[in-house]
């Protein structure tokens, strides 16, 4: 195994072409044990003064879409505000945390419907890997159920969000259920959000 080992100042620099200006890799005056920094198994970009929580994404249902009664169905948030790994399809409304990419993530949503309607429950949830019950399995589903009694105004909203430990190709979503009795619709023109990003390692 190659090592490259600084002697002296314990630094390391690295210099740009024309010489004129270096960055320098120091290590501290003093160590109680040798450390390690192990570089991750894939492109990296450092920015400066900033942690970037990558794979992250936005994206909002811009258009109603009709939700059936009594079911559990997926909500699609049809257009994207930004996707920064191409890891959300806006057509069928599922985030696949890319290759290289697991860790602790955080979701949230945003919604409701645009309806005012006799109603006794509306539910949202985040579903990891396709979980279609709000009472889930530790870890799989983060919910809300809403309780109401009489008529309720138009575009009641709820908002949900929490943290999932998810692996390289597990699958984040929105579920919605309802019982207005009949299909109603979602709200729409951006008062309807979905968003994420990757906390750490």
């Amino acid at each position: 195994m190659a090592e490259l080992r600084v002697k002296g100042t314990g630094t390391l620099k690295l210099f740009e072409n024309d010489n004129t200006s270096s960055v320098t890799i120091a290590s501290p005056a003093s160590l109680g044990a040798d450390r390690t920094v192990t570089l991750p198994d894939a492109d990296v970009t450092l920015v400066s003064g900033t942690i970037v929580n990558t794979p992250s994404l936005k994206a909002v249902r811009g258009s109603a879409q009709a939700i059936a009664d009594s079911a559990s169905t997926v909500v699609i948030f049809d257009t994207e505000i930004y996707d920064t790994d191409s890891a959300y399809d806006d057509s069928t409304g599922i985030f696949t945390v890319p290759s290289g990419k697991g860790g602790k993530y955080w979701f949230g949503v945003t919604g409701g419907y645009s309806t005012s309607a006799d109603i006794s429950d509306v539910n949202f949830w985040l579903s990891k890997n396709d979980q279609t019950a709000i009472s889930a399995t530790a870890g799989l589903a983060i919910g809300i159920d809403v309780h109401h009694n009489g008529t309720e105004t138009t575009n009641q909203a709820q908002q949900v969000s929490g943290c999932f430990s998810l692996a390289a190709g597990d699958t984040m979503r929105v579920y919605t259920w309802h019982n207005y009795g009949s299909s109603r619709n979602t709200a729409q023109g951006g008062r309807m959000t979905f968003s994420g990003f990757r906390i750490s390692l």
